[in-house]
């Protein structure tokens, strides 16, 4: 049974590597050009990103494990408050190439997510929300104006 093919995508890329240099060849090639896409250059050393708050950041969240809240700063703990919309928007830029550390914004409480939210919206992009348990819908949001990264 042959995989779903996107028809804008090229032939070759279903074709089986021959040995394994091919297939390494195409892998990095491919993970470059994702690299590209996100905004990194894939030939500069590797150096963390740094957070909102000046913390190295490793797949979206700090090194040192001590979450800090997008609005007021302040520590989160347990109960944390997470945007999905950062964490959706994450593991869709996770897929496309490793190493880009989009980070995930926490918040110490549903009243500061609210406050900061004018603010903090800003820097989404379009994304988009897979089905869940409540909603077996997608949901696409649309690029904000203004957006930060």
């Amino acid at each position: 049974m042959e995989p779903d093919r996107d028809f804008n995508t090229d032939e070759a890329e279903y074709e089986q590597p021959t040995s394994w240099e091919d297939f390494w060849q195409r892998s990095t090639s491919k993970h470059d050009e994702a690299m590209r896409q996100a905004g990194k250059d894939p030939n500069a050393p590797f150096e963390p990103s740094m957070g909102k708050h000046g913390q190295k950041i490793e797949r979206g969240l700090p090194v040192d494990g001590c979450l800090k809240c997008f609005g007021c700063a302040a520590d989160v703990h347990s109960g944390r408050w997470e945007c999905c919309q950062c964490l959706e928007i994450f593991r869709e830029r996770a897929k496309q190439a490793a190493g880009d550390d989009w980070e995930r914004a926490y918040f110490c409480s549903g009243n500061c997510y609210e406050r900061g939210w004018e603010e903090h919206k800003l820097r989404h992009g379009p994304s988009t929300a897979g089905p869940s348990k409540m909603d077996s819908r997608f949901h696409h949001f649309e690029e904000n104006r203004g957006r930060q990264r």
